[in-house]
């Protein structure tokens, strides 16, 4: 008997370490349907096995004076386990470190709320705020940091929903609510509170303006009339806050004070972008989801700004963007190149004139860091048309432009020793070479096929150029000028690969 008994507490132990194991388990890495069935058995071995420990205890005859030299090593056995096991349950608790760490942000940062008002035809996102607010309690300024959008059929009905939203509570402290629903499954509403958003607190974000063009939009009937011409679709409201637009495709001007400072203005800015130029307001649209046609675009207190004025923000943001940056940089707009070797002294490459692909360049120069600019050459390139490869002056005379074409596997340099009034092309002692590198062996390629030549480094009295057989490739040739460029040589090969 007094076996047994010893061999079920053995048995006991083993199973709880099993729980412990298997509890450990699963808050590090989930599953409870794969951890379920184990946990139960384990469970249940311990159960069973602590109560007929304690059915045999009773049945064995105790020993006057006898110790029991197998309790205190039980005993360690559990409290080892309960500790070792119980403290890798805490750390899976802490945040990013298991998978109970997840489940704890869950049962303190979401919320659920029933949408009451799931009509949007009848209620409005206003119906869809108020249930909301009543729940959560927001502040009188909301804002978005993405978007704000619900989905629903030709009756209203609202079918999903997602808005992430933002504002200051009575403390001012910033909050957040990561909104969405989905109408298949249920009426509830999932609400992740203080999720990472970037509160700018800028005008263009706020939420309010959304509710007054909503209240002055005919969505209801321009939807209705969708569904006459195609039948059962599905339809969703899409507001980003305050947009710019190039074109008048789907605009539809609507009058109000959309940011409540008390004034309307903007009610000509549709007509004026058909001369060019954009317009930026306050814009909700009206989608049909399941068709590629217009959507509806209700815009409030729209804003005009000319093609001049926006090529004149462009080219200051550029020119702030280039004094910053340690290399040249590419104004996406028009092409043109930009470099600026101190706050003041500045060179531009400018598209002339573009065609196939290919551009005609001229060069500027600023000597009052970019207000204004004076042609130093009409053709830095010598009559040849391309694709500027970079730009760099190493003093306010020396500097080297490159230019390739739109296979980019080869490309040109151009040296200029006067601030950019004049270049020659740079040539360089290819046929002097006598190694290659290995990957250029195994493809069979020759000295000649390294013919893209990468804008020059400067290292004290050093010049290095990199020539490579198409652009962005980590190996190739190396050439070397001690004299600031006058002549070049082999200096051997290169491999960036890590």
């Amino acid at each position: 008997m007094r076996n047994l008994y010893r061999f079920i507490k053995i048995f006991t132990l083993v199973f709880y370490i099993a729980v412990c194991y298997q509890l450990w388990h699963l808050c590090q890495y989930g599953g409870l349907r794969a951890h379920a069935p184990w946990l139960f058995l384990a469970g249940a071995g311990t159960f069973a096995g602590f109560v007929l420990c304690l059915f045999l205890r009773r049945k064995i005859p105790k020993d006057c004076g006898k110790k029991n030299y197998f309790f205190a090593p039980e005993l360690a056995v559990v409290f080892l386990a309960a500790v070792y096991f119980g403290g890798r349950i805490v750390y899976s608790a802490l945040a990013y470190h298991g998978a109970l760490s997840w489940k704890v942000e869950e049962w303190r940062n979401r919320k659920t709320v029933v949408l009451d008002h799931n009509n949007f035809f009848a209620d409005g996102a206003e119906g869809v705020l108020g249930d909301l607010d009543e729940a959560l309690g927001f502040p009188e300024k909301l804002y978005i940091a993405n978007q704000f959008q619900i989905d629903f059929d030709h009756s209203g009905n609202i079918t999903s929903l997602y808005a992430f939203l933002y504002g200051k509570d009575e403390k001012g402290e910033d909050r957040t609510w990561l909104v969405d629903y989905d109408g298949g499954r249920d009426r509830k509403m999932q609400v992740w509170i203080n999720r990472n958003a970037e509160e700018t607190y800028e005008e263009g974000n706020l939420l309010s303006p959304m509710l007054e063009i909503l209240e002055r939009a005919d969505c209801e009937a321009q939807v209705q009339a969708w569904y006459q011409t195609y039948g059962e679709q599905d339809y969703q409201i899409l507001y980003l806050g305050k947009r710019s637009f190039q074109s008048a495709d789907g605009l539809q001007y609507l009058p109000g004070d959309a940011d409540g400072d008390g004034q309307e203005s903007g009610s000509g800015g549709i007509r004026q972008i058909l001369a060019g130029g954009e317009i930026s307001g306050y814009e909700v649209s009206l989608h049909m989801t399941d068709q590629s046609i217009t959507p509806v675009r209700y815009i409030m207190e729209p804003e005009y700004t000319s093609s001049s004025t926006l090529a004149q923000e462009q080219q200051e943001e550029s020119i702030g963007h280039a004094k910053e940056a340690e290399s040249w940089i590419v104004d996406d707009s028009d092409g043109s190149m930009y470099f600026f070797l101190n706050e003041s002294a500045g060179w531009r490459l400018v598209v002339a004139d573009a065609a196939a692909g290919s551009r005609f360049y001229r060069m500027e120069k600023t000597e009052d860091g970019g207000n204004t600019w004076k042609v130093s050459s009409r053709d830095p390139f010598q009559g040849t048309i391309g694709v500027a490869e970079g730009i760099r002056f190493f003093d306010e005379n020396f500097g080297i432009i490159g230019l390739t074409g739109a296979s980019q596997t080869r490309s040109d340099l151009y040296l200029t020793r006067d601030g950019g009034k004049s270049f020659r092309k740079l040539e360089f002692p290819v046929d002097d070479t006598w190694e290659i590198p290995d990957r250029g062996k195994e493809y069979g390629y020759t000295p000649e096929d390294y013919l893209y030549f990468c804008i020059p480094e400067k290292t004290g009295d050093v010049l290095t150029v990199k020539a490579v057989t198409q652009a962005g490739e980590t190996e190739g040739l190396v050439f070397q000028s001690q004299d600031r460029g006058e002549t070049w040589s082999y200096a051997g090969i290169f491999s960036d690969e890590p």
